[in-house]
């Protein structure tokens, strides 16, 4: 469950499919930096968010794994942190850049679109024949949403536009993200962050609470677990 602007929740049917789809290519991701260290180093995609960019592969792949399954199931809501609003952050960060990519594609493929290798290569390892593009899953998500349809231009002009789509899904599900003005007061206003938590009603250790970095048996045992759990939502139309 999550506690989203419309209440306790787990997502609907839409909102997960397209939840799955990022973070089964985040996922991904990490796996293939983890993978790499012993050849040669790579590291994770960057997104821009701080507070989930900082942390170790290892680490990335306990939050998705936390925050897929507070999203997706009716287990208790987490216990809110900055590093759970950061990690839905990136998420819906990562929605938006596919939705560009994809429009890059159409533009090398002389409009016609043909998805990207390794998110294709990623579907079939969940035994999928087909996808729909990543804008029709944000559209859904958001007819879901907002119960209305939701009419917008198709074409790379309208980037801006689709952004800030993506970003009405991330924030129906966050409401007003806290962790970045919390973290803007941490180094010299103790006093002032004291006071913007209690105002929040959040915990004195929103700030401070951090992933733990799993050995190499409880990372495969947290990957593995989250591919169950996404497997459990088809993404096929």
């Amino acid at each position: 469950m999550w506690v989203t602007v419309d209440g306790e929740r787990p997502l609907g049917k839409a909102e997960a499919r397209l939840l799955c789809r990022a973070v089964w290519l985040m996922l991904a991701d990490c796996g293939a930096v983890i993978a790499s260290r012993t050849d040669v180093e790579r590291e994770c995609r960057v997104y821009g968010i701080d507070w989930f960019d900082q942390w170790e592969a290892e680490q990335k792949v306990w939050l998705l794994e936390q925050v897929a399954t507070a999203l997706l199931t009716d287990q208790q809501p987490l216990k809110p942190a900055a590093m759970w609003e950061a990690t839905v952050d990136a998420i819906f960060q990562h929605v938006f850049e596919q939705v560009v990519e994809e429009f890059e594609h159409e533009t090398l493929d002389d409009n016609e679109f043909v998805p990207a290798a390794i998110e294709s290569a990623a579907m079939d390892d969940l035994g999928h024949a087909c996808e729909p593009r990543w804008r029709d899953d944000v559209i859904l998500a958001l007819k879901q949403q907002q119960n209305r349809v939701v009419e917008i231009g198709q074409s790379a002009g309208q980037a801006k536009q689709w952004r800030r789509l993506v970003m009405q899904l991330a924030d129906r599900i966050l409401g007003v993200a806290a962790y970045q003005t919390a973290e803007s007061y941490r180094d010299e206003q103790a006093a002032k962050l004291a006071a913007f938590l209690e105002q929040k009603g959040l915990p004195v250790d929103f700030l401070t609470q951090i992933p733990p970095f799993l050995g190499q048996h409880e990372t495969e045992a947290s990957v593995e677990r989250l591919r169950k759990l996404i497997k459990r939502f088809g993404r096929c139309s």
